[in-house]
């Protein structure tokens, strides 16, 4: 499978680059208060081996070890990591660390951050169970409940219409990509302005780009779209539609879609930073594209929903059918299942979405059949790098097969001439197109949207590299014109 088409998914952006940040506190939330942590009975030594654990992606033999959670916040400049882990589909223990904004208050487990698009697969459970009361029929075409406002036309016909479930299942063709939100003080949109594209909206139009149920591209505009079609189809606000069908029966206590702030106020909001450690101007962007990116939530609220959905999945749960929730993983497309990605396979397969805003990062995975997983919140643009060393962390502990880092012997640097030699553009059969330079006698893989992902040279295969922030391999074969690279597992060829 190409997953050039799947960079957005992974939050494409995140690119390395260091810059200082200021020195942090680090601060745990006190045992027998409101926003005290949880830590099973018998968790402390999983719970203190994952704090002092944490593994990046890449470990060159011989030279990574461990470190610890505190540690990784100050390289990454991540003020505040907010975290929980699922054992045998119960909590097994949360915790946060750092401060919601540099020199301010202490994170804790009731800290909210920015769940970014962890709101869509939220949205999907939501609209499962509205199917399963007879509210909305899925399967149904969305431009009967989308009133006055249609889809313009495009590539959608009376055969193949976009669907509720195209639309979640990001198969509706509908403009892919996703929001950028809008600053606090700035005139947000409606839903409708920000359908059509029309100011103050900043976002693309909402079309039907190609035939529905055909191609999966991921978009924020077709979670638009469902947005105003069960808007306008049960005539009420969309966090009101969630704290009823959703939040609320699950048991999500501080979880919430309103925008531009939580409706519990800013006490306990962990401000948005940027990639240099320096605050998001107003402390984060607003996100009217509620379904899409709109959710506020801490770590326990996302663990409490995991949980009751593989109590769907086992046919225990009084929230989720259990014909709902398989229905919902019995056709995955491409390795996804209505936004969900499906990591690993056989017993370990992991249901995992990740999320992304301006200042926050978050991911949440769990394996349906053994009941264990993990979410992390955290307040930077650099969040998603820590967070996956969590995951790695996580999985060495559990015992997980997923998550865990890649172990790789640093290889000689090749020569200059051959670095020069493998220099080029490099085209995939669907049409993406990376570059490979020579710079700091490193070669660096350029993508389309930016991201630079400089190269280590490893032993295996000959000419090999891999990306030692993100795990990405890379090797080269042939030589001159006919120099071929394989990529994500497939084989791109040099162009002019």
């Amino acid at each position: 499978m190409n997953r050039f088409r799947l960079i957005p998914w992974v939050l494409a952006g995140l690119g390395p680059g260091a810059l200082t940040m200021p020195a942090l506190a680090f601060v745990e939330s006190a045992a027998g208060s409101p926003e005290a942590c949880v830590t099973a009975p018998d968790a402390q030594a999983r719970r203190d081996r994952v704090a002092q654990g944490l593994l990046p992606r890449v470990m060159f033999s011989g030279e990574t070890a461990p470190a610890s959670v505190q540690a990784r916040m100050a390289t990454h400049r991540v003020p505040a990591l907010s975290v929980a882990v699922i054992r045998a589909g119960t909590l097994d223990w949360s915790a946060a660390w750092g401060r919601q904004q540099a020199d301010g208050a202490a994170a804790t487990c009731r800290s909210l951050f920015q769940a970014g698009s962890l709101a869509k697969p939220a949205t999907v459970l939501a609209a499962w169970r509205m199917q399963q009361a007879g509210a909305i029929d899925l399967d149904a075409d969305v431009d009967a409940y989308l009133t006055p406002w249609k889809l313009p036309a495009g590539r959608q016909d009376a055969e193949h219409p976009v669907t509720l479930r195209h639309l979640f299942a990001h198969t509706a063709g509908i403009t892919p990509g996703g929001y950028e939100g809008y600053p606090r003080n700035a005139v947000l949109p409606t839903d409708l302005q920000t359908a059509q594209g029309l100011p103050p909206s900043n976002a693309r139009k909402a079309e039907v780009l190609a035939l529905p149920g055909t191609t999966l591209r991921y978009s924020g505009p077709g979670y638009t779209v469902a947005e105003i079609a069960l808007q306008q189809h049960l005539k009420r606000p969309f966090e009101s539609l969630m704290r009823t069908w959703l939040t609320g029966p699950v048991g999500m206590r501080h979880a919430d879609f309103s925008q531009p702030a939580p409706r519990e106020g800013e006490e306990h909001v962990a401000l948005g930073h940027q990639a240099d450690g320096q605050p998001v101007p107003g402390g984060w962007h607003a996100h009217p594209e509620q379904a899409a990116a709109g959710l506020w939530a801490t770590p326990a609220d996302l663990a409490t929903l995991l949980i009751e959905l593989r109590k769907g999945w086992l046919g225990t749960s009084t929230v989720f059918a259990q014909a709902s929730v398989h229905d919902l993983l019995a056709r995955p497309f491409e390795e996804h299942a209505y936004g969900f990605r499906l990591i690993g396979d056989g017993e370990q397969v992991f249901l995992t979405h990740y999320g992304g805003t301006v200042g926050y990062r978050a991911g949440m995975t769990l394996n349906l059949r053994s009941g264990d997983g993990a979410v992390f919140m955290a307040n930077a643009d650099s969040g998603m790098d820590l967070g996956m060393e969590f995951f790695a962390a996580v999985s060495d502990t559990y015992g997980w097969s997923s998550f865990g880092p890649t172990r790789v012997e640093r290889a000689a640097t090749p020569p200059a001439d051959v670095l020069q030699s493998l220099a080029g553009r490099y085209g995939f059969e669907d049409g993406p197109v990376v570059e490979v330079v020579p710079e700091a006698g490193v070669l660096t893989l350029v993508f389309p949207n930016g991201d630079r992902y400089p190269l280590s040279p490893i032993k295996g295969l000959p000419r090999a590299f891999i990306h030692a922030d993100t795990g990405v391999r890379a090797s080269f074969d042939g030589e001159g014109e006919a120099t071929t690279i394989q990529l994500y597992g497939d084989t791109g060829r040099r162009v002019r």
